[in-house]
């Protein structure tokens, strides 16, 4: 006969043995899950370079649950313009190759997507989305689109979406490389960006974006754009630059019509206009950039003229940039000729290379900078 005790003893033992067939097997189901979400998904792409891999790869993102993750292996990808993906911007009308409109990861690693300029089209159209993550990949033009709209070939248009992210993403050969187009709260990281017709990044009518540690290079319309009125979005640790021969009226970083963003800790050297503030652009700061090499190496100017694009821009905050060596015989390290409330501080510009429209805030601000002198 058992005693009580020892029935309690055996109880709690079962009851036990019970909790943890339970974790176990739980467990095993939940991985079985996550193996599913991770690996369910057939994907039937050729990756051969020859064969268009434009429907199994859209079929392979469809079949991708929400939240789910879709690995994209090494491979050359020939992609086609989808007639029935078509997105209207501000700007007009743009077709790409590849839609996505739910949460999931897209993971390309060294996966390679080819496109040809002539058919005006680009690759990732995420729209009306939120948490779509795009990491890795090569996307590539065939060639520099020589002609058409700023909007006929976007490698990646990221469009009424929030809380997504592009990170370590190259893009060459299309109008523009990465287009947030009232998309906020994204990311945008260790993106590489050149030779576009248009902007390398753009950030039009959208807020609270970081674009960081990305490369836009040899691109057109203001390589790394802020437009459209956005606020609050971050630009920090970019290298933007142009090179070539016979292009020398670019613009680096353009801030226009923007509101209180930073721009800090940016490399910018071979434009016409650096960093280039203008049209109404307010509240924003210019921080511990180094600018090199521009006609203008930091601008608050007007702007380009033509119907509402003449707005002061007020209360800029130009702190501790280093502004030198301006371009040729150039002296507009740091040149202000344009609204009030500005305020210029711990900068290093060459002598007589700050030029500030009111004569009297040029000789309080000399005084609140540092100067080198030239040569």
């Amino acid at each position: 006969m058992i005693s009580n005790n020892n029935y309690s003893k055996w109880l709690l033992f079962l009851l036990g043995m019970i909790g943890v067939a339970l974790i176990f097997f739980t467990g095993k189901l939940f991985l079985l899950e996550e193996n599913r979400i991770d690996a369910g998904v057939q994907f039937e792409a050729e990756g051969d370079g020859v064969t268009d891999d434009t429907r199994a790869i859209q079929r392979a993102i469809d079949e991708t649950p929400i939240g789910g993750t879709m690995h994209i292996p090494p491979g050359i990808y020939k992609l086609s313009k989808n007639p029935d993906f078509k997105a209207s911007t501000g700007y007009g009308d743009s077709y790409f190759a590849l839609k996505v409109s739910k949460p999931i990861t897209i993971i390309m690693e060294q996966a390679i997507f080819k496109t040809e300029s002539e058919g005006e089209y680009g690759v990732f159209w995420i729209t009306d989305t939120a948490d779509v993550h795009l990491k890795g990949g090569f996307l590539l033009g065939d060639e520099l689109p020589k002609s058409g709209s700023l909007i006929s070939n976007i490698a990646i248009l990221l469009q009424d979406s929030q809380k997504s992210s592009i990170e370590n993403v190259y893009t060459k050969n299309y109008s523009q490389g990465i287009h947030l187009h009232h998309a906020n709260d994204n990311i945008v990281r260790n993106v590489t960006s050149e030779f576009n017709y248009g902007s390398g990044i753009i950030n039009f009518a959208s807020d609270y974006n970081t674009i960081e540690s990305c490369v836009v290079r040899n691109s057109g319309d203001g390589h790394l754009s802020l437009f459209g009125g956005g606020k609050q979005n971050l630009v920090k640790g970019c290298v933007v630059t142009e090179d070539r021969e016979g292009y020398t009226d670019q613009q680096g970083i353009t801030i226009e019509s923007e509101k209180e963003s930073v721009i800090e800790k940016n490399s910018v050297s071979g434009f016409y206009y650096g960093i280039d503030v203008k049209n109404g652009a307010d509240s924003n700061i210019i921080v511990g950039n180094l600018t090199y090499d521009n006609e203008f190496n930091i601008a608050v100017r007007p702007g380009d003229g033509g119907n509402n694009l003449m707005t002061p821009s007020h209360n800029i905050r130009i702190f501790n940039n280093l502004a030198i060596n301006p371009r040729e015989d150039s002296e507009r390290g740091i040149y202000v000729n344009v609204g009030k409330g500005h305020q210029i501080q711990g900068n290093t510009v060459e002598e007589n290379n700050l030029i500030i429209r009111d004569e009297k805030l040029r000789k309080v601000y000399k005084k609140d900078n540092f100067f080198v002198k030239g040569e």
